[in-house]
């Protein structure tokens, strides 16, 4: 996902606190953006423009694998 964040933002100390590879809460809108390259081929994608950002409270968690469980036909 593309994602743009100015610096003209209100929270401008939120960019201090970035570092790579940290897990970060965005919030913001979605852009589309459309365009045509020199040799006439048409571009999309949508990027995301984040209006706030901050580190993320709590560590994702993953989820616990399922127990597969296979039966025998007449059981």
């Amino acid at each position: 996902m593309n994602i743009e964040a100015w610096r003209k933002n209100e929270n401008t100390s939120s960019f201090d606190r970035l570092t790579k590879g940290a897990m970060i809460t965005v919030e913001g809108y979605f852009k589309p953006e459309e365009w045509t390259s020199e040799d006439g081929v048409k571009h999309n994608r949508v990027v995301l423009v984040a209006n706030k950002f901050e580190p993320t409270e709590k560590e994702e968690e993953t989820p616990a694998p399922e127990a597969k469980t296979s039966k025998k036909k007449g059981e």
